[in-house]
């Protein structure tokens, strides 16, 4: 009776073994499967996206509980790798390929190659969101650790052995589900079964066959070591580093869980208090949910020898898995150098001496970057520090916190200990001028009067505001008449129409309004995949390939244009680190602190107004674009095409990235009309560290591994494109006949008439101009993300039509390039000569 049964179900796991799984696709080789990480991790967080959705939609728009969606989008993603591995891996090892049966070492299987990618792709996946949620850091160094393990297996390398630490998510699993079952509401009773499920699998899986075969697989791989055969010394160290180590912490958690189950019966639960998690010892490679997320959970325990012992062994792995950590660390990147820059880049080998001092080397460098950060950051990042807080000042004394004047309609406000919910950065803007336009123009979804019952709380006594002056006696905010634009309909109109725009949204997401204005999860995602596509082009263009001389530039703008930019207007995020550090990670625009006093102090406040935006004189010996600049002849033939390729060629490279940032540094003004304060001591070296570094990252490295005819081209060439793109999209929008000498003291007015869309309705303009194409809507709302301006386009341009005020726009680039031309034609002729009175 009993073969009767068993036979049919033995035959069936049989013919499953045998059978390509239903989600599996062929990988033949070492660069396929790098594809597939890539593309795994992308999924990853499109299906994040879209369970996160799906989650919103199911719980409610206004249930309190919405916030419950994030977590069910990554419980998911977790939950649908977890089922794939220990089902790709249970095949692998129960019916190998015939590649690995003859050489289970180096033997190729299609199955295991596929599914290591997977694994690869899902904990670098699992590795940013760890981040992105601010997780433990023990889940981050073992997300990062896995990652690596599999992508050394893509050799190939242990594609049969290897599918046992696929196995292992067998316990990874049942927590999982615990989790989705917690967030589901389930019963305390279905969720204390999973974690009692969850604890025999971990005791089977880990323990009774993990260990068992983990040993026989070190002596396999020592025996190639001491045979000399293995292929990579240091990567097959770094494996056993971290198998060992994992191995270690498996008999540490189960430890730990057997002390819990002393403590507390797995069935006994209460109506006060959550369940225990046995598991759960202070360190998870889950993504487990907690009450309080990290924390070793208080456990009563009697204070005898094995209680002393427990803690004592506690003491001992937490001190020595640190360690351990770092030793792993040091051959991981040995591993990688070993795999990435030796066998698939063809580079030399290097001692072995050398690697462990080159990755000491970077270990010691970053961990020494973030003391000194921890140290020096409020210093060298003053501009994010408010004073009342920089580590500077005496401790538990704000009130010695120097002042942050600034002027706003004519009254001064000591703005030091203002916790601004826009962060500090938005307030130094301020620090020293008249920061009126600044306020306005991002400050129109909060009602003014309750904006000002706000600032005056921080208004100065008269008999200190008398002596006040700002850092230029000409920024006197004299430009724009603020009692007109309040009462100006247009203005009364706008407003309304912004709160009705995004009011729906925000009530749709669960989320504030202002929050609604910032990017959206499309637009992450959208700039997540320019950077990896970006920083995937440029092994490519450092080995000197053709295609990457003309491809790394234009995604370079593709970046900057629809990320770098819209930080730096404070709309990417309301939390205001994420607006002001990434920028950081491309500043080959320009500084980003010099392009807040360019850009965002000086152009958008005071468009195209003579004396006040530093735009119209960028070049003034070579180019007139505004009757402020006085003609020189050499204007006479601005408008050919060799003086237009020359200054298009140089803006960016040496223009806004070394002479305008040495003179504004050295002579306290950004081309001679914003007011620049001077940089404190530890960050004028820092930036100046900076500089230096973008000079060499452009100009300098391709002389030490090019041969001398190439290496200028890869020098100089990717700039000069790269200013070409900014240059088209920057100066077709303001610099025209009808926008370059417009003007009116409203504000919004002014800001629409001095500024041209173009190409409103094509979807490249949009993308390639990173919304800049909108160049009306977004200097009327400079803090709104430029993915929501599309839709606020044909709102404001119906407004316009009817108050009467003129909106410039025309159908794409060429049209708005031949107006740009037509303007700089006409500049160049000498004023007051016939027919020419300008």
């Amino acid at each position: 009776m009993t073969e009767t049964v068993t036979t049919p179900i033995l035959g069936v796991a049989k013919a499953f073994c045998e059978t390509r799984l239903p989600w599996e696709v062929s990988v033949k080789t070492t660069a396929d499967g790098y594809f597939f990480v890539g593309l795994t991790f992308c999924f990853c967080f499109f299906l994040q996206f879209v369970v996160r959705h799906f989650a919103i939609l199911i719980i409610g728009q206004n249930n309190p509980k919405r916030g419950l969606a994030a977590r069910v989008g990554v419980k998911v993603v977790s939950v649908l790798f977890d089922i794939i591995a220990v089902v790709g891996g249970l095949k692998e090892l129960v019916a190998p390929e015939e590649g690995v049966v003859n050489d289970p070492i180096y033997g190729f299987s299609s199955h295991s190659q596929f599914h290591f990618a997977v694994a690869a792709g899902y904990f670098a996946w699992a590795a940013a969101v760890t981040l992105m949620y601010r997780g433990s850091k023990v889940s981050l160094a073992h997300h990062v650790a896995c990652c690596l393990v599999y992508l050394l297996t893509l050799r190939p390398f242990l594609h049969h052995i290897g599918n046992l630490f696929l196995l292992f998510q067998a316990s990874t699993l049942l927590i999982d589900l615990s989790s989705c079952a917690k967030v589901m509401g389930l019963s305390n009773h279905h969720i204390t079964n999973l974690r009692m499920a969850h604890t025999v699998t971990f005791f089977v899986v880990r323990l009774g066959v993990g260990l068992p075969m983990s040993h026989g697989w070190v002596l396999e791989m020592l025996s190639q070591l001491e045979s000399g055969t293995a292929h990579s010394f240091v990567t097959v160290v770094f494996m056993i580093a971290v198998n060992a180590l994992i191995n270690v912490l498996n008999v540490y958690w189960s430890i730990g869980m057997l002390a819990g189950l002393g403590a507390k019966s797995p069935c006994s639960t209460t109506t006060n208090s959550q369940p225990k998690q046995f598991f759960d010892v202070g360190k998870s490679i889950s993504f487990g949910v907690r009450d309080e997320p990290h924390k070793r959970p208080a456990v009563k325990r009697s204070k005898g020898a094995l209680a002393k012992a427990l803690a004592h062994f506690d003491q001992f792995i937490l001190v020595n898995v640190f360690l351990f950590s770092a030793v792993i660390g040091v051959l991981g990147i040995m591993a990688g150098v070993d795999q990435f820059l030796v066998e698939q880049l063809g580079f030399s080998v290097p001692s072995t001496g050398t690697q462990i001092i080159f990755s000491v080397a970077i270990l010691s460098t970053v961990y020494g970057l973030f003391n000194l950060a921890e140290k020096f950051g409020a210093k060298v990042f003053d501009e994010a520090t408010p004073p009342a807080s920089r580590s500077y000042l005496k401790s538990g004394v704000p009130a010695d916190a120097p002042p942050m004047y600034t002027r706003i309609r004519g009254e001064w406000y000591d703005l030091a200990h203002f916790d601004h919910p826009g962060g500090p950065v938005a307030l130094a803007l301020c620090l020293g001028r008249d920061g009126t336009a600044l306020f306005e123009s991002h400050h129109y979804l909060i009602d003014h009067g309750r904006l000002m019952s706000i600032l005056n709380k921080f208004k100065v006594p008269a008999e200190i505001a008398k002596d006040l002056k700002t850092m230029d006696p000409r920024d006197d905010g004299a430009h724009y008449d603020w009692d007109a634009f309040d009462k100006d309909p247009l203005t009364i109109d706008i407003k309304a129409m912004v709160l009705e725009h995004f009011r729906p949204e925000a009530e749709r997401r669960g989320i504030s309004i202002r929050q609604a204005t910032k990017a959206t999860p499309q637009r992450w995602f959208m700039i997540i995949t320019m950077m990896a596509t970006f920083f995937l082009s440029l092994p490519a263009f450092v080995s000197g390939s053709w295609w990457a001389l003309f491809a790394t530039p234009s995604l370079a703008w593709l970046v900057i244009a629809n990320y770098w930019h819209d930080g730096l207007h404070f709309s990417l995020s309301t939390d205001w680190r994420v607006n002001a550090t990434l920028p950081y990670l491309f500043p080959w625009l320009s500084s980003p602190w010099l392009w807040y006093h360019q850009h965002v102090i000086g152009h958008h406040c005071y468009t195209n107004v003579a004396h006040k935006d530093p735009d119209l004189a960028h070049a003034p010996q070579l180019m007139r674009e505004h009757n402020s600049i006085k003609w020189r002849p050499a204007h006479a033939t601005q408008e050919s095409w060799q003086r237009v390729l020359l200054i298009w060629s140089v803006a960016v490279g040496a223009g806004m990235q070394i002479l305008s940032d040495v003179r504004a540094n050295f002579k306290g003004t950004y081309n001679n009309v914003v007011p620049y304060k001077s940089m404190e001591t530890a960050r004028f070296y820092a930036h100046s560290a900076g500089r230096l570094f973008y000079f060499c990252s452009l100009f300098v490295w391709p002389w030490f591994v090019m041969p001398v005819w190439k290496a200028p081209v890869f020098a100089f060439f990717p700039i000069t494109l790269f200013s070409w793109w900014f240059m088209l999209n920057s100066q077709i929008n303001h610099l025209t006949a009808d926008c370059a000498h417009a003007e009116d003291t409203r504000f919004f007015r002014h800001q629409i008439i001095t500024a041209q869309d173009f190409g409103t309705q094509s979807a490249w303009c949009f993308f390639f101009s990173g919304g800049l194409n909108m160049q009306i809507e977004h200097h009327m709302f400079p803090c709104i993300n430029h993915c929501h301006l599309p839709a606020l386009q044909k709102k404001v341009m119906a407004l316009c039509e009817k108050h009467n005020v003129k909106y410039d726009h025309v159908s794409g680039y060429k049209e708005a390039f031949v107006k740009h031309v037509e303007h700089t034609s006409a500049m160049g002729i000498r004023p007051f000569s016939e027919g020419h009175e300008h």
